[in-house]
């Protein structure tokens, strides 16, 4: 059975598309907002996304590209409830990677001919790609459709969202509200403003790569701070600093080899 997520913030526009989806055999889970969107993204893993362009905390185009930038995540089919018929907010959607768009009203059977239609040309798209890999010798499998090229090893913006594939939690996580990170050999923890905590399989240069270089600075070879988050710099020494963490309840120490850096703040 396949799978469709709806997020649509009209609630009695949500249901009755819910409802007629479910008599169409399809297995159907629904948001009315961005960010319960997102998690819902994750945790129920759809096929098909119909997604509402205008939308109370996200707009549709920002959970589109938040979606594309992530490596791990594979894409769904992803499709526009808009309102919106200007060309240029339609070729806005496209150019993002939509797979197609309708616009409201719509009657049911266009949104069922839609949906029909994407699932038809995505799994022609696979049988071409399963036939390639074939041929050549190689096992792309849903490679092309997660994400996993050199072309999507972005560097990550402050406003971006990671995706943190944990069993408790999962779901997209704000760069902004990554507080500290520290690293145990190949291993690293993620604490988030709010207690949330992470433990990933993540190298601290992988983090350096990512994360943008104006917000988070080392402070000694195991640890990563997001400046945001310092409160107070103070010296221990002539050469070592330690620092006050908004949520983070120890004060962490500034080895020599970074205290350069913060000495001016002092």
């Amino acid at each position: 059975m396949k799978k469709i997520l709806l997020i649509e913030d009209n609630i009695d526009l949500a249901e009755n598309v819910v409802l007629l989806l479910k008599e169409h055999d399809y297995d159907v889970s629904s948001a009315y907002n961005g960010m319960d969107g997102l998690k819902l993204m994750v945790e129920f893993k759809p096929d098909l996304i119909l997604c509402d362009i205008m939308l109370p905390d996200y707009s549709g185009y920002k959970l589109l590209a938040e979606l594309k930038k992530h490596e791990d995540f594979a894409i769904p089919v992803f499709i526009f409830l808009t309102a919106k018929t200007q060309r240029e907010d339609l070729r806005k959607g496209m150019i993002l990677g939509a797979d197609d768009y309708i616009t409201k009203p719509f009657t049911s059977e266009e949104l069922i001919s839609a949906i029909s239609s994407q699932f038809r040309k995505r799994q022609q798209f696979l049988n071409r790609v399963t036939t390639k890999d074939e041929e050549s010798g190689t096992t792309a499998g849903n490679g092309l459709l997660s994400g996993k090229t050199k072309k999507n090893k972005k560097h990550l913006n402050y406003a971006d969202h990671i995706f943190i594939n944990d069993k408790r939690n999962p779901g997209f996580y704000p760069v902004k509200n990554i507080v500290l990170i520290r690293t145990l050999r190949d291993y690293t923890q993620l604490y988030l403003y709010g207690e949330k905590k992470f433990f990933l399989r993540k190298s601290m240069i992988y983090w350096e790569e990512k994360l943008p270089k104006n917000k988070f600075v080392r402070i000694h070879k195991q640890a990563m701070i997001n400046v945001d988050y310092a409160e107070k710099f103070e010296p221990i020494s002539s050469y070592r600093l330690q620092v006050s963490m908004k949520g983070y309840h120890e004060k962490l120490v500034v080895s020599q080899r970074y205290s350069h850096t913060f000495k001016k703040l002092l």
